[in-house]
């Protein structure tokens, strides 16, 4: 301290200073009167806070939980986006001229290769919605998951700041994966 007592503080118009324990197993934070007059000299009117190592983790926690709530957010949005109906329907194309010079019989079984073929596209078409929507549920349970176990490591009154936006966020997340489901479902209905 003597090597840095003899100048002055370079903190000047310092209005708040605030220190976090880094080490948990700490059981309190001290610091020197002469630190804390050298850090504050140039900044009489500055607040100094000594942050516990569970105040500190707290608030890295509520980040922590805020950012993975804004990263489901967005996944829900996309899902909303891409879940909007299309007007678009698909459907099989019919030959404009009769085949010729095939025997009835040749001709039945090109209509039920082509039926079979169509039946077997819509249903990989099908197959593959169902494993991306598969994936895009197993993700958003996964940040719930997720979500769930940063926020109950919080002390209530962090919780309770983060309380009203994780159950409205998770009642969204289960109304999106039922709409998802129930789309699936209608498309397997009219296959």
């Amino acid at each position: 301290m003597g090597l840095i007592s003899h100048h002055p503080s370079p903190f000047t118009n310092l209005k708040s200073l605030k220190i976090y324990q880094a080490d948990a197993t700490e059981l309190e934070i001290t610091m020197s009167t002469e630190v804390k007059n050298y850090l504050l000299d140039s900044s009489q009117c500055a607040t100094f806070t000594l942050v516990s190592y569970e105040e500190a983790r707290a608030a890295m926690n509520v980040a922590s939980a805020r950012n993975l709530m804004r990263e489901l957010q967005a996944l829900l949005d996309q899902w909303k986006k891409n879940s909007e109906p299309k007007t678009k329907t698909t459907r099989v194309k019919k030959r404009k001229e009769p085949l010729k010079n095939h025997t009835e019989t040749e001709h039945k079984q090109v209509e039920v290769d082509t039926n079979v073929k169509c039946h077997i596209e819509r249903m990989t078409r099908i197959k593959e919605r169902f494993k991306k929507g598969f994936k895009d549920t197993g993700h958003a349970i996964s940040m719930l998951r997720k979500i769930e176990g940063v926020v109950t490591k919080l002390p209530a009154s962090h919780w309770a700041k983060l309380q009203v936006s994780f159950n409205s966020l998770c009642a969204e997340a289960e109304a999106s994966m039922g709409v998802m489901a129930d789309r699936l479902k209608i498309q397997c209905d009219n296959k």
